[in-house]
Formats: structure tokens, C-alpha cells, sequence
């Protein structure tokens, strides 16, 4: 007689369902969206009145968002705020330990040591079909964050691109987001609309620029590596150290490419 099938094969292959469900990970998405808004208005606000009082809002603005120091630090603070309250709220939420709910665990089939070295890959092919297409590599809107001579303000974009803009964004997407869609679609499906949802965000900082669907094309297919990765490892920690490091390679070609060549 042969032995019969094991039944929990299956659940084996299955990561386990996260406490919470996509209304709440969609909820903390739009929490953030709500923080970047209000807060970046309060910061704009602080920042016309007292660098810049009298002048015309118009140039204000236009002043204030060709600043990196005033955009690295705003946007930075903006990101940390709402890394450190949506933790906080997830501590409130999760019975038992935060870190193994949000798979922030050690990864499975790829070696934490190997993702660097797959997120250089990945920029380098983007950079090189950006280059065959006959774009420049800096977006247009991010440019002026970078150009010219200044470490502080340098600093300030270090300080949001790899710093806390990646763990937030991971949190965000990877940690909460996908494995309540998993449950309910099924992790391939949920690798794609998370991407996509990832890359429409990105409208935010590409809008209104000449090429702006070919950067959020872009984001898309680092959503589905950042998604993939998360799916495959099963563990937070791989897209977080590919994001940063993504973000890192950006941010020194940046000011290699405006400033040094």
C-alpha cells in the first residue's frame, strides 16, 4: 500500500498569513500619502516664510523643490515620520513578535551578501537602455537636486534615497502589502500588482516630465525585482538592501555625472 500524501506538503511551500489584511496595508499606504502631503505643505510653508519672505510663491517653490537640502531633509523627515508611526501602530496591532510578521528574517535560496551585487546588475542594464533610447540618465526633475557643488545638500539626498526612503518604502509594499495580497491572489499575481501599484506611486516624483511613463516603466520593473526578490527570499531584508543599494548607485551617478565630469 502506498503512503498516503502528506497534507501539509502544501502549507509547507506557503509562507504564513500575515496579521493583517489588505485594507490595513492599503490604509498605510494612504496614511503615507496623507503625512507627505501635510507635513510637505507645513515644511514648504516654514521654509517661504523664513528663507524666503516677501517673495512670490511661484518662486518660492520653484526654489524650494530645486533644493536638495530642503528636499533631502523635508522628504527625509517625511519618510522617517512615517516609518517610525506605522511600526509603532503595527506593534499596537501585531500580537507577538513584530520581525517574524513582517518576514524581516534571514532570507531563503539567494545569500544576503549576493543582492548588492543583483542591484548593481539591475542599474547598470537600466542605465544602459536608458542610454540606447537616447535619454539622459539623471531624470530632469531630479537634476537640479544634484547639480552643483554642495555636500550638504548631497547629504540631505543621501539621507532620503538610501537611508529611510528604501526601509519605508519596503515596509510599505514588501512587508505589508504584498503578503496580504498573496493570500487572497496568489504570490505571482500579487508580484505584479504590487509593482504596479509601486510604479504608479512614482507619478509623484516623475509627473509632469517629458519621459515621465518611460521612468514609471522603469519603476515598474524594479517593483517586480524589489516584489520578486521579497517572494523568493521570503524575507523583508533582501529588497531592502537592493533598494538602498539601487538607491546609492543613483545617487553617487548623480553627482558624478552632474558636478564631476
Amino acid at each position: 500500500m502506498r503512503p498516503a500524501p502528506s497534507s501539509s506538503a502544501p502549507s509547507e511551500e506557503l509562507e504564513p498569513a500575515p496579521p493583517w489584511g489588505i485594507g490595513l496595508a492599503l490604509t498605510a499606504l494612504a496614511y503615507f500619502l496623507m503625512v507627505q502631503f501635510m507635513l510637505g505643505v507645513l515644511f514648504f510653508l516654514i521654509y517661504w516664510v523664513v528663507a524666503m519672505p516677501g517673495q512670490p510663491f511661484e518662486a518660492a517653490y520653484a526654489r524650494a523643490a530645486a533644493s536638495g537640502r530642503f528636499t533631502g531633509l523635508a522628504s527625509g523627515f517625511i519618510y522617517l515620520f512615517t516609518l517610525i508611526t506605522v511600526g509603532a501602530a503595527l506593534r499596537l496591532w501585531v500580537r507577538g513578535p513584530l520581525a517574524p510578521a513582517l518576514r524581516l528574517v534571514p532570507p531563503a535560496r539567494i545569500p544576503i551578501w549576493a543582492v548588492p551585487f543583483l542591484a548593481l546588475g539591475l542599474a547598470v542594464a537600466l542605465d544602459a537602455v536608458t542610454m540606447a533610447s537616447g535619454r539622459p540618465v539623471i531624470p530632469e526633475n531630479l537634476a537640479p537636486l544634484f547639480r552643483g557643488r554642495d555636500p550638504l545638500g548631497w547629504a540631505a539626498m543621501g539621507f532620503l534615497a538610501v537611508l529611510v526612503g528604501p526601509p519605508t518604502e519596503e515596509l510599505l509594499f514588501r512587508g505589508l502589502l504584498y503578503p496580504a495580497l498573496a493570500v487572497r491572489v496568489g504570490p505571482m499575481f500579487a508580484v505584479y500588482l504590487v509593482s504596479l501599484i509601486f510604479a504608479l506611486l512614482h507619478l509623484f516624483t516623475y509627473g509632469g516630465t517629458a519621459d515621465q511613463w518611460f521612468w514609471i516603466a522603469q519603476a515598474f520593473l524594479v517593483g517586480l525585482a524589489l516584489t520578486g526578490l521579497r517572494a523568493r527570499t521570503r524575507s523583508l531584508w533582501p529588497p531592502i538592501v537592493m533598494h538602498m543599494t539601487l538607491n546609492l548607485y543613483a545617487t553617487l551617478e548623480a553627482i558624478f555625472l552632474l558636478n564631476f565630469r
